[in-house]
């Protein structure tokens, strides 16, 4: 579960500094994808 936590907070800097570079908000946002995706997953095999 700590690995999630740091994902996402990974995601919002990335996302806080996608702002000032535009390509780091991309690979925030598919990171973020990416994260629901196994949060969704995870949820459905619990």
């Amino acid at each position: 579960m700590w690995l999630w936590i740091i994902l996402l907070i990974l995601v919002v800097i990335v996302f806080g500094l996608g702002f000032i570079i535009k390509w780091l908000f991309y690979i925030a946002a598919a990171l973020f994808i990416l994260w629901l995706v196994v949060l969704l997953v995870n949820r459905v095999r619990a």
